[in-house]
């Protein structure tokens, strides 16, 4: 090897859901605010949940019991856009917008067998240097239980 080639190390650890993963560290993506309710957690790994690609896992590294999933907010309500604020933006290290991915959490209600998702708190991704953040947007439009039919 040459010291122009650089190498990627595996980060390994273990998760409720899917045992014992290996992914390559430039595929962990680094939250640069945490997320709400679990600051704690700086750095998760995406999962594909189906063949289609809907819906995706947000596994944390760090935490093997905690994961969320999400999906496009765009296959539900096809005009949702998210307000970006220059903090957002410099916080991401965005260059190129058509780097960012808008991703929703979903929810699950046991009371009345609903699926919704918060398109109040959307997951933002800069796919170019792998940092995200949920964002919160004040917007009476954007429920935070937005049902959606699965």
């Amino acid at each position: 090897m040459n010291a122009t080639q650089e190498t990627t190390h595996d980060v390994v650890f273990s998760t409720m859901r899917f045992g014992t993963l290996s992914i390559a560290e430039d595929k962990v993506i680094y939250f640069v605010q945490g997320i709400p309710g679990f600051k704690n957690l700086r750095r998760f790994i995406l999962i594909d949940h189906d063949s289609e690609g809907l819906f995706k896992w947000l596994q944390s590294v760090e935490d093997p019991l905690v994961a969320f999933l999400l999906t496009n907010p765009n296959v539900y309500k096809p005009d949702y856009t998210v307000p970006l604020r220059k903090s957002d933006v410099e916080g991401l290290g965005v260059k190129d917008a058509g780097n960012l991915v808008t991703l929703a959490m979903v929810c699950f209600s046991n009371n009345n067998n609903q699926v919704s998702i918060n398109l109040k708190g959307p997951v933002l991704f800069n796919s170019e240097n792998m940092t995200a953040m949920q964002c919160i947007i004040d917007r009476e439009d954007y429920p935070s239980h937005f049902i959606i039919k699965i």
